[in-house]
């Protein structure tokens, strides 16, 4: 078996080869995702046509052949047939660059197997197929990109998001067995209700201390800083929930380099989800959406997952929140509007509770009493009514809810794909 011809496509170099050896050959990525087929399909098994049509090797399939070794291996490895997963018997070999899995290439046997020299003159193919496969993902421009840039590129659904998540898989296999969380904490001002910007020097201490801060967490994956928020990948095993230890890292990192301009933090913990692009980009518009949730609204926790957002999940879900005419009224009370408007929403975010309200105010109750009375003349509803005091709720949410709109932030799951303003700072890597 002669040398392949290194000028042609990877494409062409894959069946160049199955033409040689007479068999069927597939390349998945390190996460299952088919990169390329063979033309020659004389010995495609069930399994392989599903993973044609799909586009990708189902987790069952996955599961199979992780259990032989192939994310360890360096040389090729057989993995018998699987009737149950309509398998037959094929031979895995990584192809690899460095300490990097660049994917595996799969020959299938059934009941022709490779003779140890023709399994040789595979190997020495594949290595040439390698190079092929390499420089093709490296016109994406991920050659030189470190693990931190690689878990930007994938939360920002960029084109090379596919190709990131090959990278990130390659250098870290545990990852396509773990579930994945993201954390995101964005600046606010001390009283929240409002979002705002890393000054440039908080960046800057930001930027320089976050990866190294957090790479004493065995669950941190990745992390990056922008202008209007940090986020931070994090992996645990399928049966455990996010180590704590984790957020409490970022948290106080965080403090420490915020200090001494007077910003807080607010930190958002998405669901956890699978190693995939779709599902870590909806995680993502999850963690960004509860922690802008959590600077804009006062009565949600500093550290919000999104599990806890409640009604804004609904609130969320609109093409584009509107103002209710319900409180037009109240706006329109002068310098008291806003006095009245926040006893209102305290009033309402506590269930109602007179006392609990009047202590969160810091004013006496006979005048809580007052306020009460007013807003409900003002706005002529019976504030006793379960209904009026449902929409009223929501109206103030939904009016937190548009102050997040200008930043466009994340999206609250995977179908929704927001545009996230670039950074202003200069920074190496991925502006």
């Amino acid at each position: 078996m002669g040398p392949l011809d290194v000028t042609r496509t990877f494409e062409e170099g894959l069946d160049e080869f199955a033409n040689r050896i007479g068999h069927s050959v597939s390349v998945d990525a390190p996460d299952g995702r088919l990169i390329a087929y063979s033309v020659q399909d004389g010995h495609a098994d069930p399994a392989r046509v599903a993973s044609i049509l799909s586009r990708r090797v189902t987790p069952e399939i996955q599961d199979w052949q992780l259990r032989h070794g192939i994310a360890e291996a360096s040389g090729p490895v057989r993995v018998p047939a699987n009737v149950e997963l309509g398998m037959v018997g094929r031979v895995c070999i990584p192809m690899r660059s460095g300490d990097h899995c660049l994917g595996y290439l799969w020959v299938l046997e059934g009941e022709r197997v490779l003779t140890p020299a023709a399994l040789d003159r595979a190997v020495e193919a594949v290595s040439e197929l390698s190079h092929l496969l390499e420089a093709q993902q490296d016109l994406a421009g991920l050659g030189t990109y470190d693990v931190n840039t690689l878990v930007r590129l994938l939360l920002d659904g960029s084109a090379m998001a596919a190709s990131a998540r090959d990278r990130l898989a390659s250098a870290m296999p545990s990852l396509l067995g773990a579930r994945l969380t993201v954390c995101v904490a964005v600046p606010t001002n001390a009283d929240r209700g409002a979002l705002s910007t890393l000054p440039a020097a908080v960046f800057r201490r930001l930027d320089a201390s976050i990866p190294s801060a957090l790479t004493s967490s065995p669950a941190h994956v990745g992390s990056f800083v922008a202008t209007t928020h940090v986020a931070v990948l994090l992996c645990h095993r399928p049966d455990q929930p996010l180590p704590t230890g984790a957020v409490d890292l970022l948290v106080r990192t965080l403090n420490r380099c915020a200090r001494p301009a007077s910003r807080t933090f607010t930190v958002g913990i998405s669901n956890p989800g699978p190693f995939d692009v779709d599902s870590v980009r909806g995680l993502y518009g999850q963690a960004r959406s509860a922690a802008d949730l959590a600077a804009l609204d006062p009565a949600l926790p500093r550290i919000l997952p999104w599990s806890k957002v409640g009604p804004y999940r609904l609130l969320l879900q609109m093409a584009s929140p509107e103002p209710d005419p319900v409180l037009q009224r109240l706006d329109e009370c002068g310098a008291s509007a806003e006095m009245l408007t926040r006893t209102l929403e305290v009033y309402l975010d506590l269930g109602c509770d007179a006392p609990r309200t009047a202590d969160s105010l810091q004013v006496h109750r006979t005048t809580l009493y007052y306020r009460l009375a007013r807003i409900a003349k003002i706005l002529d509803v019976d504030l006793a009514e379960g209904l009026v005091r449902l929409h009223l709720h929501v109206a103030l949410k939904n009016r937190r809810l548009a102050a997040r709109t200008p930043r466009a932030a994340g999206p609250p799951n995977p179908d929704v794909r927001p545009t996230e303003r670039k950074p202003g700072y200069p920074r190496t890597g991925v502006a």
